[in-house]
C-alpha cells in the first residue's frame, strides 16, 4: 500500500508529463490494434481464394479505415501496404512520445528523490551519521533509487501498453474465431501460477542482494579512504579476503534472484511458445475446412504475438515492481528517521551578530545514554572577547561548540546569541556568522583556492584577495607559494597530501574568510610547532579586533592569554579565571601548566 501512495503522490505531481505519456501510450496502442487489420487486407487481396469472410469487427475495422473498397487485386494490396506503413510510422512517432515523456517523469522522480534524501541528511543528528556508514547511503541514493526509477517510468509503461493492449488484442481475436482464442488463452493459467510462485523468491533475493551491495560500497569505501592505514598495518590481504567474503554474499543473492528471474522469463517463453503451437495447429485446422481466410489466419497471429507480447513485460513489470518495493521500504528507513531539533525550528534572521554567548545551566544527555556529556555549565562571553576551554580528553569542551552551532540540541538549560534564545535563531543565519575550526580539519577534493573560500560566493569581488589575506593569517602563504601550482594545486580526498598542521591551516584561513563574528577554535592548533602556533596566535589577535572567539585547546600555551578560562572535566566546569588566578589556585589547570612546561624543557 506504501508503494501505491507513493506513486500516486508521484504521479499528481507530475501529472502533465503522466498524461502526456499515457495519451501517446494509448494512441501507439491503437495504431498496433489497427496494423495486423490492414495486413489482413493484403494477404486476402493476394490470395487465390479472395475474400472470404465479410463480417466479424476486423472486416468492419478494415472497412472503416481503408480508403478504397476491398478488392481481390494487386492495387488495393497496394493500398493496404500503405495504409500499414502509414500506421507504422505514426505508431513510431507516439512511441518515442510516449517513452519519452514516462522516462523524463521516472528521471524528475529520480532527482526530486536524491535531493529529497541529500535535504533529510543534512538534518539528521549526528548520532545516525556516526552510526551509518557512508557506503551503505551511497547505496541507496544509487542502486536503490535507480530500481524505484524503473518502476516509476518503464515498468509503468509497460504495465500500460498491457492493459490497452491485451483487451484490445482479444476482442478482436474473439470477432475472428471464439474457439481459437479460448485455445490460445490456455497457457495463461499457467503463466499466472508461475508469477505466484517466483514473485515472493525473487523479492526475498532482492532484498538481501540489496542489503548486501550496501555492506560491500560501505567496506570498499573505507578501504578506499583508509588505503594509507591498511598498507601501513599490512592488512591487506585481510580487507581483500574480507570484501570476498562480502562480494561472494552479493554474488550468492544476486544469482539467486537471477536464477528464479531466469525460470520465471523461461516459463512466460515456454507458456507463449506452447500457446503459438495450439494456434499453429488449431488455425492451420480451421484455414482447411475453410472456416477461416488466409488474411483471417495472418491477423490473428499478429493479435496473438500482441496478446503474449503483454504477457512477457508482465513479467518483467513484476520483477520491477518486487526490486522496487524492497529499495523504497530502505529509502523511507532513511527518511523516516526524525531530524534532529537542532537542525529544525527557529525563523527569526536577525541582522548581523554582535557576538554575545551565554549558556545558562546548560546540559546536554544523548538519547539512549544515562551519563550526561555536559551538566550545568554556565557562562557569558561579551563581544570582542575570548573564553578558552581546557580539560582532559572527553571533558564535553567539543560538545560546548557542537551546542553553539546548533548541531545539538541542549537537554536542559538555554543557550542565547546577542541575547536570543539559540532555538529562535534559524539555524543557517546563525551559523553564516560563526566561523568554525573543528578537530578534524576536512578538506574537500578542490584546489586550496577552493577550499579556504568555500564559504564565499563565486562571484565575490575580492574573493582572491581574502583568500590570500587569511592564509596570511594562519602562517600559510610561503608553504603554498612553495607548490608547483600554487592556490591552485588540488588536494587529494580529505587533503591527503597536504600534512596534518597544513590541513589546519587551510582550515583556519577557511573560517576567517567568512569574516564570523563569533569564531569556535577546537584545538585546531594540536599539528603544528610551538613557534608557528605562537606566531598564528598574534596573527589571530591582531586579525580579530572586536571578534568573539571561543578557543577549545590541549595546551596552555594555546589559551594563556584568554581572557577567562573554564576546565571541564567530566562534563562539569571545576574551575574557571584567567591564566594567572588559575596557576595560583593550584588545581588541575596549574597542575597541567606544569606538566606541560615541564615536557617542553627536556624536549629542547
Amino acid at each position: 500500500m506504501r508503494t501505491l501512495r507513493f506513486l500516486l503522490a508521484e504521479y499528481r505531481a507530475q501529472l502533465r508529463w503522466l498524461l502526456i505519456g499515457l495519451s501517446a501510450l494509448l494512441a501507439g496502442a491503437l495504431c498496433q490494434a489497427v496494423l495486423p487489420v490492414f495486413i489482413r487486407l493484403a494477404v486476402d487481396a493476394s490470395s487465390p481464394q479472395g475474400f472470404s469472410s465479410d463480417t466479424g469487427l476486423a472486416h468492419r475495422m478494415a472497412v472503416l479505415l481503408t480508403p478504397a473498397q476491398p478488392a481481390a487485386n494487386m492495387g488495393f494490396v497496394t493500398i493496404a501496404l500503405a495504409m500499414a506503413l502509414g500506421t507504422a510510422a505514426v505508431m513510431a512517432v507516439f512511441t518515442f512520445l510516449k517513452r519519452y515523456d514516462l522516462v523524463r517523469l521516472s528521471r524528475r522522480t529520480e532527482y526530486t528523490l536524491k535531493r529529497r534524501m541529500f535535504e533529510h541528511l543534512q538534518t539528521l543528528p549526528a548520532a545516525y551519521r556516526d552510526n551509518t556508514r557512508s557506503g551503505a547511503v551511497m547505496s541507496l541514493m544509487t542502486s536503490d533509487i535507480e530500481a524505484v526509477r524503473m518502476m516509476i517510468g518503464p515498468a509503468v509503461m509497460y504495465l500500460g501498453g498491457t492493459v490497452v493492449t491485451f483487451p484490445v488484442a482479444l476482442v478482436v481475436m474473439w470477432s475472428l474465431n471464439p474457439t481459437l482464442t479460448l485455445l490460445a488463452l490456455l497457457p495463461l493459467a499457467g503463466l499466472t501460477a508461475a508469477t505466484l510462485w517466483f514473485n515472493p523468491r525473487v523479492r526475498r533475493y532482492s532484498t538481501r542482494s540489496q542489503e548486501d551491495l550496501a555492506e560491500l560500497s560501505a567496506r570498499a569505501q573505507e578501504n578506499v579512504a583508509g588505503a594509507r592505514v591498511v598498507k601501513a598495518f599490512s592488512r591487506e590481504d585481510y580487507e581483500v579476503a574480507e570484501l570476498e567474503r562480502l562480494g561472494r554474499n552479493n554474488l550468492r543473492n544476486k544469482l539467486g534472484a537471477a536464477r528464479n528471474q531466469a525460470m520465471y522469463q523461461a516459463c512466460i517463453w515456454g507458456f507463449s511458445g506452447l500457446g503459438v503451437l495450439i494456434l499453429l495447429y488449431f488455425g492451420a485446422k480451421e484455414v482447411a475446412a475453410h472456416r477461416f481466410s488466409n488474411g483471417d489466419f495472418a491477423a490473428f497471429v499478429l493479435y496473438n504475438l500482441n496478446l503474449y507480447w503483454p504477457m512477457i513485460a508482465l513479467g518483467w513489470v513484476v520483477m520491477m515492481f518486487v526490486r522496487a518495493e524492497a529499495s523504497l521500504k530502505r529509502i523511507n528507513e532513511l527518511l523516516e528517521q526524525p531530524a534532529d531539533p537542532s537542525c529544525t525550528g527557529g525563523s527569526h534572521a536577525a541582522g548581523s551578530l554582535r557576538g554575545e554567548v551565554v549558556f545558562d545551566n546548560v546540559g546536554l544527555r544523548h538519547p539512549g545514554h544515562e551519563h550526561w556529556a555536559l551538566s550545568g555549565v554556565s557562562f557569558r562571553v561579551v563581544p570582542g572577547h575570548t573564553l578558552a576551554l581546557v580539560g582532559p580528553v572527553g571533558s564535553g569542551k567539543s560538545t560546548v561548540a557542537n551546542l553553539l552551532l546548533r548541531l545539538l540540541a541542549p537537554s536542559e538549560g538555554s543557550i542565547t546569541v546577542d541575547g536570543q534564545p539559540l532555538q529562535d535563531l534559524d539555524p543557517a543565519v546563525l551559523r553564516a556568522g560563526i566561523g568554525y575550526v573543528p578537530q578534524d580539519s576536512f578538506l574537500f577534493s578542490d584546489t586550496i583556492a577552493g577550499n579556504v573560500a568555500l564559504a564565499l560566493p563565486e562571484d565575490a569581488p575580492d574573493r582572491d584577495a581574502l583568500v590570500r589575506r587569511n592564509a596570511g593569517v594562519a602562517e600559510l602563504e610561503a608553504e603554498v607559494q612553495a607548490f608547483p601550482n600554487q592556490y591552485d594545486t588540488l588536494l587529494g580526498e580529505r587533503g591527503v597530501n597536504l600534512s596534518g598542521g597544513q590541513k589546519q591551516r587551510v582550515a583556519i584561513a577557511r573560517a576567517l574568510a567568512r569574516q564570523p563574528r563569533i569564531l569556535v577554535l577546537d584545538d585546531c592548533l594540536s599539528a603544528v610547532d610551538t613557534a608557528t602556533e605562537e606566531r598564528i596566535l598574534r596573527n589571530l589577535k591582531n586579525a580579530l579586533q572586536g571578534v568573539t572567539v571561543i578557543l577549545i585547546a590541549q595546551r596552555v600555551s594555546t589559551v594563556q592569554h584568554a581572557d577567562e578560562i573554564l576546565v571541564l572535566d567530566d562534563g562539569r566546569v571545576i574551575e574557571r579565571g584567567t591564566d594567572a588566578t588559575l596557576r595560583a589556585a593550584g588545581g588541575f589547570y596549574a597542575d597541567l601548566a606544569r606538566r606541560q612546561e615541564l615536557a617542553a624543557q627536556l624536549a629542547d
